[in-house]
């Protein structure tokens, strides 16, 4: 026990090491208030979200629903983010030449990387799951036993979404020994670990087709459908019975349930891991060709310059697993959820229905500003442009050798950052078009908004890595996971959010167009100024490029 709880020590000391950069005590205290601000930011974000769905399932006697879709959203957001940190974790990080080495038992090993897991779920709930709940709690008139049973099923929910992705993670990774491509193997394990993680739950889930009259049967019996919503996965079930019933009975189900899955993941886990781990310590990956003068091509310097940078995403898995995938790959899975949903059930003329009524919300000053700010949200997890200049490491140097001025350098780099962008708000517009059947020229407008709030995104992002590059790294997991940098996406993005609001909410009686038009020449001016003064400053802004 006590080499576990060293070992998970040192472990998270690593993880978190970009907190102690700088061993300033005024630096310390600035980011601690910077940290505060931003979680009560974030944290208000969620709050007034929450407020706003459960006080709209109040009004059809079925606010317990919130509990069911808030912990079915947690789980799937678990699950995802669990797959990627347990890749890096348990198999692309550094220290796993200093650890198999060590007289450790695999148990050992795996319980403590389990645990840097761990934490940096709680943290995430932290962000996310305290204020919704306390809302929740606020606005049903909830009594103490409730806060004491939501904080018990908070700190043990995320465990089993845990152990599930990490298995899946332990099941391929266990066939790397024989893979050639060990880079392109790294790349598409997280991929098939998601996907696999997606059909499970389908597969398991409880689902099952509703008529018509079962569904008005539903609605008209109070928080009866928090039970459609249970039935969707199935390992969710006994967590949203003890929050809302503030049963501490069910809570030990969960415990119990919890308690077993975690003993047979440490079982078949002590046999799996190292194989899986020594076999991904072997360099497997294919040797580069020599370069001939035929291979040599001449070609214009913008396509050059930005295909390296594609290049670069996609040849080195760590940078394409941790810049592009999570961004890109939350609205693809909640599309695909969604559409699976809808498909189960009968009901089309309710279907439609509930369509109609959306499209008239959506189509509104609010509706617009609520789809910029999901894809805010998810753009703030790109972090392509943040790491522009960092990706390079010591050989961004050689910005400062070639004859490409450094603003034109800097427009190269961004230029991947807006592409995986505008997928993103495309797969988004994709997924309001299929859940609501709003019109061409409402998505047409919402595109061009997202376009022009992803270049000021980018412009910013990069101005930010120029002020403080992280250069020095011994592994590109550093260059995402101990980088400050990151914080600022979310910082930038969330005040972005508050501005959209803040100018639609005025004009919430008009027509969207007029919001439009006010938010887009609002962030072009922006754009215009940040811009030149880029421009202006370029030579002193490279000063830290060295």
């Amino acid at each position: 026990m006590n080499k576990i709880s060293s070992l998970t020590k040192v472990l998270l000391k690593n993880s978190f090491q970009k907190y102690s950069e700088n061993n300033k005590k005024t630096s310390q205290i600035g980011k601690v208030i910077l940290y505060g601000i931003l979680l009560v930011y974030l944290m208000g974000i969620f709050g007034f979200l929450s407020y706003g769905l459960i006080t709209t399932l109040q009004q059809v006697h079925q606010e317990a629903m919130f509990i069911g879709i808030f912990l079915l959203g947690l789980a799937l957001l678990t699950i995802i983010q669990s797959i990627i940190s347990a890749t890096n974790v348990f198999y692309f990080s550094k220290d796993l030449d200093y650890i198999l080495p060590l007289p450790l038992k695999p148990r050992e090993i795996l319980i403590s990387k389990l645990n840097v897991i761990l934490v940096t779920e709680y943290v995430m709930e932290l962000i996310f799951a305290v204020a919704p709940i306390t809302v929740y709690g606020i606005l049903t008139s909830a009594g103490p036993m409730f806060y004491i049973v939501s904080l018990l099923v908070l700190i043990i929910f995320p465990i089993i979404p845990i152990l599930i992705a990490t298995f899946i993670i332990m099941v391929i990774m266990s066939f790397s020994k024989g893979v050639k491509n060990k880079d392109r193997f790294k790349l598409i394990a997280p991929l098939l670990g998601i996907t696999l993680a997606l059909v499970l739950s389908f597969a398991f889930s409880g689902t099952s087709e509703l008529s018509e009259a079962d569904l008005l049967k539903a609605l008209t019996q109070a928080n009866s459908m928090v039970e459609m919503v249970s039935d969707s996965l199935p390992i969710i079930k006994p967590g949203i019975n003890a929050i809302v019933n503030s049963s501490f009975i069910e809570f030990l189900k969960l415990l119990g349930i919890t308690a077993i899955c975690y003993i047979v993941f440490i079982l078949i886990g002590n046999k799996l891991y190292f194989r899986g781990a020594v076999g991904n310590l072997d360099s497997g990956a294919k040797k580069g060709k020599n370069i001939t003068g035929k291979d040599i091509k001449i070609n214009l310097v913008g396509k050059s310059y930005v295909a390296k940078e594609f290049k670069m995403l996609f040849k080195n898995p760590i940078f394409f697993v941790q810049c592009v995938l999570p961004s890109v790959l939350m609205p693809v899975v909640f599309l695909g959820i969604f559409i699976v949903s809808i498909n189960s059930n009968n009901s089309q003329e309710a279907i439609s229905e509930f369509q109609n009524v959306l499209s008239g919300f959506i189509e509104t000053p609010i509706g617009l500003a609520a789809i910029l700010a999901l894809t805010e949200f998810l753009t703030s997890m790109l972090y392509i442009a943040p790491t522009a200049i960092s990706r390079d490491g010591q050989n961004a140097i050689f910005m400062k050798y070639i004859p490409v001025p450094y603003y034109k350098q800097l427009v190269y780099k961004g230029i991947p950052n807006v592409v995986f962008g505008t997928i993103t708000s495309i797969i988004v517009l994709v997924f309001v078009y299929v859940v609501a059947k709003t019109s061409i020229l409402f998505l047409l407008t919402a595109f061009v908004l997202n376009l022009v709030l992803l270049i000021l995104q980018t412009i910013l992002m990069e101005l930010v890595d120029l002020r403080k590059p992280k250069l020095e790294w011994s592994t590109e997991y550093a260059v995402v996971k101990q980088n400050m940098n990151l914080l600022w996406p979310f910082v930038l993005n969330l005040l972005e959010i508050g501005i959209i609001f803040i100018v639609s909410i005025p004009l919430s009686f008009t027509n969207y167009l007029i919001t439009a038009v006010i938010l887009a020449l609002l962030h072009i001016i922006i754009t215009y100024f940040v811009n030149r003064y880029i421009y202006n400053n370029q030579a002193k802004l490279f000063d830290k490029v060295s």
